[in-house]
């Protein structure tokens, strides 16, 4: 299976959306980083391509009690994915997916090795908030996540990343973005009808 051309990660180019991974004879379809199926598959061939017929179709988010929909048709033709899904309200919908060896977060490299250098505790300088970090276990006030850290494959955001170990998640506690600058810690607060909120961090 390794030389499968099915394998690997799909996306529809320059958009945050649908991403379908595929380990024949395993499919795991996502919105917005978060499985919505997850299934199992059968090649059926075409005059032009191939079609991946799903054991399971229906398109459910986690702790939903429905479907939201419905993958109607996946077809592989020419290098790329045709996805053809069925929504209640709104009727059909297609999209054409690519393959793509981004990750889950994206044009990123993981650099975990990192989390060494921002082991312990943090805190701006209002005194408002302190985070602390133990191996890759993120802390603030009462609750706890587990990160990753980011370096940006294409050279922006210059900083590195610091986000939730979840792809589909994508605020850090509170913050819509912590940035780490190899020498202090950047935090935005959204503020809506104004420019973020900037909360930097020192090393205690």
């Amino acid at each position: 299976m390794k030389n499968n051309p099915l394998n690997g990660a799909w996306e529809v180019r320059g958009v945050i959306g649908t991403r379908i991974e595929i380990d024949a004879p395993h499919i795991v379809v996502l919105w917005r980083n978060s499985p919505v199926l997850t299934t199992t598959f059968k090649k059926k061939k075409l005059d032009d391509g191939i079609e991946l017929v799903l054991k399971h179709r229906g398109m459910r988010c986690e702790n939903a009690d429905s479907d939201y929909a419905e993958m109607r048709e996946l077809l592989y033709k020419d290098g790329k994915l045709e996805m053809t899904e069925y929504f209640p309200i709104t009727g059909e919908s297609r999209d054409t997916l690519e393959k793509t060896d981004k990750s889950r977060f994206g044009n990123f490299t993981i650099v975990d090795e990192v989390l060494c250098e921002l082991k312990g505790k943090w805190r701006d300088e209002y005194d408002h908030f302190t985070l602390k970090f133990s191996g890759n276990t993120l802390t603030l006030g009462d609750e706890k996540i587990r990160v990753h850290v980011l370096r940006s494959d294409s050279g922006y955001p210059t900083n590195l990343q610091i986000v939730n170990e979840d792809a589909s998640v994508y605020e850090v506690f509170c913050f819509m973005s912590l940035e780490y600058t190899g020498s202090f810690i950047i935090g935005r607060i959204m503020v809506y009808d104004a420019s973020p909120m900037e909360v930097v961090f020192r090393r205690v």
